[in-house]
């Protein structure tokens, strides 16, 4: 389950794993010497071929690749895209094999650094029959007490077998694994596109919290100052509705007064003109007088002069 979980450590012993990044197919338990040897092999999706990689026959026990018996340039595929399993083969000629030395060789494939990233299972170069220092008794797997008579390459060989078991097991496991890592890659992917777009969406509310907040912010002052200017305009109108009252009654008053001023101006009217009628009637009276006195006057001046 790590190994499953943890994708670094399966990338790690992917790329470690050299052996598995390309298959040798149909390998023989022997093969005759001089004659043409196919090697079928596959390269995974963990390699990438190059004109320079090449494939040698190696004798078991080599330690470095400059230890190939001999080698043959790789081709390389056609119409190849990167990342997919190809199928290639090579054909060693007769005179380049190994003699029937007794020997243990495998493929191996090599690549234009140097680095060994495939090997097949041991295999030998033999006409002849076993002699009999090949030859060796063993239990039998499924009965102890029966011993068979094999050789010494077909016990080797049966441990090859059983090898191969376990690596193909093993490759199986990978492939499977590798299949998983994948899914989860692609799930991880998928997972991290979905918190960054989540981030992204917090952010935006956030900026929209602070957006309203401010907006907030400001619609309450402006409720603080529409309250003020409501209360200096309440104030405002009960000022301006005691001064109306206060008018009202000063014209009230004014009224009250002017209404006292018109009866006295029509009484004053009234007395204007009793007096202008007693002036009128003195000026008579005094006019009267005057010729009254002119009158008597001249009766007298007559009465003179008789």
């Amino acid at each position: 389950m790590a190994l499953l979980l943890d994708g670094t450590l399966l990338s790690r012993n992917m790329d470690t794993s050299n052996f598995a990044h390309v298959i040798f197919q149909n390998v023989g338990k022997s093969y005759l010497p001089h004659a043409a040897l196919e090697c079928q092999y596959t390269l995974t999706q963990f390699i990438k071929p190059h004109p320079k990689d090449w494939v040698g026959i190696f004798k078991v026990g080599w330690s470095t690749a400059r230890d190939y018996y001999t080698f043959l340039w790789s081709p390389l595929p056609e119409n190849y895209v990167e990342g997919t399993a190809v199928n290639r083969t090579v054909v060693f000629q007769g005179y380049y094999v190994p003699n029937d030395d007794g020997e243990f060789y495998q493929f191996c494939y090599v690549t234009h650094k140097g680095e060994i990233r495939g090997a097949s299972t041991p295999f030998q170069f033999r006409a002849n029959s076993p002699s009999e220092d090949e030859l060796l008794t063993v239990e039998d797997e499924c009965n102890s007490d029966i011993l068979v008579v094999t050789t010494k390459a077909g016990l080797l060989e049966q441990k090859v077998e059983e090898a191969q078991r376990e690596k193909d097991e093993l490759l199986e496991n990978m492939a499977f694994i590798q299949r998983e890592k994948e899914q989860l890659e692609a799930e991880r992917d998928g997972l991290q596109k979905e918190f960054e777009q989540e981030k992204e969406i917090c952010a935006q509310l956030r900026g929209e919290v602070q957006e309203l907040l401010h907006s907030s912010q400001a619609l309450q002052e402006e409720k603080e100052e529409v309250k003020r200017r409501l209360e200096e305009a309440t104030a405002r109108i009960v000022q301006l509705e005691e001064d109306l009252i206060g008018v009202t009654q000063k014209g009230l008053q004014k009224e009250t007064e002017l209404d006292s001023l018109k009866d006295r101006l029509k009484k004053v009217a009234v007395e204007k003109e009793a007096l202008e009628s007693h002036l009128k009637n003195e000026k008579d009276e005094k006019e009267l007088y005057k010729v009254m006195c002119n009158y008597f006057r001249s009766v007298a001046s007559i009465s003179t002069c008789r």
